[in-house]
């Protein structure tokens, strides 16, 4: 199996969040998924390698200052890549919309993460950019925070995210794999959908899972 991002999403094997958490977990030993509290607020799914940025309160920055260096990160960010976005107390004042969004999606980065919010959520949904975050609130971050770093290393929905890390996203929720052990993780995960997949059959011929466990086959 190729390891590049859209063969995640786009190849013979279609890789999801959960897949990704699973394998990610069992590879490191640790939770390799985002709180339950970033959402997916548009877009299906996305795939890629992270771009970090720490916003941090300074209500001294304008807010073109903040947007022009938001813009830079963008601007510099490698194709494909998921911008990864930590926000201090970051609910109440949206650090994304849909400008960034159509400057990203022309750019062809993947998608968007956001421990924090948004806004121009119809937006955003038309134009089908892959989005999660906290929420949406109307008010905008611009001359109330500061681009504190990018492309450090940030906690971002409760975990630790590096610069590169595979992000994987859909409904579920958010995964992230760490890219020194990228080619292992997506290969347990590719074998364990499949042997997930053929338990599923083996579920539905034998119309009991019990009898499954009773004769030796195990989840």
């Amino acid at each position: 199996m190729n390891s590049t991002p859209e063969r995640v999403l786009t190849g013979e094997t279609v890789l999801n969040s959960s897949d990704i958490a699973d394998a990610a977990e069992k590879v490191t030993g640790q939770r390799s998924h985002m709180s339950h509290r970033i959402k997916s607020m548009a877009g299906v799914a996305l795939a890629g390698h992270a771009v970090t940025l720490q916003l941090m309160k300074d209500d001294s920055i304008s807010a073109m200052a903040l947007g022009l260096a938001v813009v830079r990160v963008i601007e510099a960010a490698p194709a494909s890549s998921v911008l990864v976005m930590a926000v201090e107390e970051g609910q109440d004042f949206a650090a994304f919309g849909v400008t960034l969004a159509v400057l990203m999606k022309t750019r062809k980065l993947a998608g968007m993460v956001v421990d924090g919010s948004v806004r121009d959520v119809s937006g955003l949904r038309e134009m089908q950019f892959p989005t999660f975050a906290l929420g949406a609130v109307p008010g905008s971050a611009g001359g109330r925070y500061k681009l504190a770093s990018a492309n450090e290393t940030i906690i971002c929905g409760g975990l630790t995210v590096v610069p590169g890390a595979l992000v994987v996203g859909d409904e579920d929720g958010i995964a992230v794999a760490p890219a020194d052990r990228e080619a292992e993780i997506l290969s347990l995960a590719a074998k364990s959908q499949a042997e997930e997949a053929q338990l599923l059959q083996r579920i539905q011929a034998a119309g009991s899972y019990l009898k499954l466990v009773a004769a030796g086959t195990r989840d």
